[in-house]
C-alpha cells in the first residue's frame, strides 16, 4: 500500500503573531441540555493548538457540525462547541465567530490578541463547503498565513476546509493527524506478524471490501457481528484463514470467545474495526466485545483500533492507538489516498 508521507506542524513557520488557520473535527456529541457528552475530538485536539499558542499565533478554528444541509441552522450551531472549548483553554482568550467568513470575520481575525483563539462558525453553513468551492476556500485562506489539517476524521472529505484552503496556504499535518498516519501505517506498511484483523459491525455493504482486501494481507480475519451473518465465500484463495463467528445473534459467545482466544494472543499486529455485538440494541449485548477487548488488549501486540462505533465500545480497554476517525480510517486502511492528506504532500513526492 502507498506511503503518505506529509509535513507535519513542527516544520511550519509558526512565531509570534502568525496567523495558523487550523481544521479540527469538532463534530461532537451532545447532550440533552445541549452541552458536549464526549469530547474527545477536543481534546485531542488541544496539543496542537497549544503548541501554536505558546509560540504566540492567533489560532483560527474552523470544523463542521452535523448535517445542516447547506444552510445555517442554530441546530448546528458551533457554539457549544465554543462554550466547551472556553473550559479546556483556561487563561486563553477563546472567541467566537457568527460568520465563517467575511469582512467582518475578517476583522475579528486583526482584533485578536496573539495566543488567543477564534473559533469560526460551522462551515457547512453554505454549501460551498462540501463542494470545494475556490472561492468559499480562498476566503477561509484570507484569515491565515499558514494552514493545519489536524481533522483525520474529515481527511477522506474533500471540503473547501480540509483540501481548498490548501491551494492557497502552506499547509501542514496537525499532531492528531500525523498521530493517526503514523499508526494506521503500521498496520498498512509490512505488519508485525501474525497479523489478525476483526471485523464486525452492522454495515455489510461498506465492511466487506475492507475485509476481502485485508484478507490478502492479514494471517487471520475474524468475523462477527452482523456482517457475519451476511458473509459470504467469494471463492478466492486469501492469503488469511477466515474465522467466521458461527453464533450469529445479538452477541459473539463464549464458546466463539475461546475459540478466537489462541488466534488474537499469538498475533504481533491486530486491526479492529466494528463490534461484535449489538450493543446499541442492549448493553448486555457488549459482553463479546468486552472479553475480545481484553484479549487484544493483553496481547501485547501492535493493536490499532478504527474509529465509531468501535471506539465507543471498547473505550475502557487499552490499545496501541484507537483512530478518531471512523470512514476515514476504513478508507486509509484500505490503501487510499485521503484527499485531506495528499494536500500536505511534501513537495515533488
Amino acid at each position: 500500500m502507498k506511503k503518505q508521507n506529509f509535513v507535519g506542524v513542527t516544520e511550519a513557520p509558526i512565531q509570534k503573531g502568525t496567523r495558523v488557520l487550523m481544521r479540527v473535527d469538532y463534530n461532537v456529541p451532545l447532550a440533552v441540555d445541549g452541552t458536549i457528552s464526549d469530547d474527545k475530538r477536543m481534546q485531542d485536539s488541544l496539543p496542537t493548538v497549544r503548541y501554536c499558542l505558546e509560540r504566540g499565533a492567533k489560532v483560527i478554528l474552523c470544523s463542521h457540525f452535523g448535517r445542516p444541509e447547506g444552510k445555517p441552522d442554530p441546530k448546528y450551531s458551533l457554539r457549544p462547541v465554543f462554550n466547551h472549548l472556553q473550559k479546556l483553554l483556561p487563561g486563553i482568550t477563546v472567541q467566537f465567530a457568527t460568520q465563517t467568513v467575511g469582512s467582518a470575520v475578517v476583522a475579528q481575525v486583526n482584533a485578536l490578541p496573539n495566543g488567543g483563539v477564534l473559533l469560526l462558525e460551522n462551515t457547512r453553513f453554505t454549501p460551498a463547503e462540501t463542494d470545494n468551492d475556490a472561492e468559499f476556500a480562498r476566503q477561509l485562506a484570507e484569515l491565515g498565513d499558514v494552514f493545519v489539517n489536524d481533522a483525520f476524521g474529515a481527511a477522506h472529505r474533500a471540503h473547501a476546509s480540509t483540501v481548498g484552503v490548501a491551494t492557497y496556504l502552506p499547509s501542514y499535518a496537525g499532531m492528531l493527524m500525523t498521530r493517526e498516519i503514523v499508526n494506521l501505517s503500521q498496520i498498512t506498511e509490512n505488519p508485525q506478524r501474525p497479523f489478525t484483523v476483526i471485523i464486525g459491525g452492522k454495515k455489510a455493504s461498506d465492511k466487506m471490501p475492507l475485509a476481502r482486501k485485508l484478507a490478502d494481507v492479514a494471517d487471520h480475519v475474524l468475523v462477527g457481528g452482523k456482517i457475519a451473518q451476511e458473509w459470504q465465500d467469494d471463492g478466492v484463495q486469501h492469503r488469511a484463514q477466515i474465522h467466521i463467528a458461527p453464533d450469529q445473534g445479538l452477541d459473539i459467545s463464549a464458546d466463539t470467545v475461546a475459540t478466537w482466544r489462541p488466534i488474537i494472543e499469538n498475533s504481533r499486529t491486530i486491526f479492529w474495526n466494528g463490534p461484535l455485538g449489538q450493543f446499541d440494541v442492549d448493553p448486555a449485548n457488549a459482553k463479546g466485545t468486552h472479553a475480545i477487548a481484553q484479549i487484544v488488549a493483553d496481547s501485547g501486540a501492535v493493536s490499532v483500533v478504527g474509529g465509531g462505533d468501535t471506539a465507543a465500545a471498547v473505550k475502557d480497554f487499552q490499545f496501541t492507538h484507537v483512530s478518531t476517525g471512523g470512514g476515514a480510517a476504513l478508507e486509509f486502511v484500505e490503501g487510499t489516498t485521503l484527499p485531506g492528506i495528499a494536500c500536505l504532500q511534501k513537495k515533488g513526492e
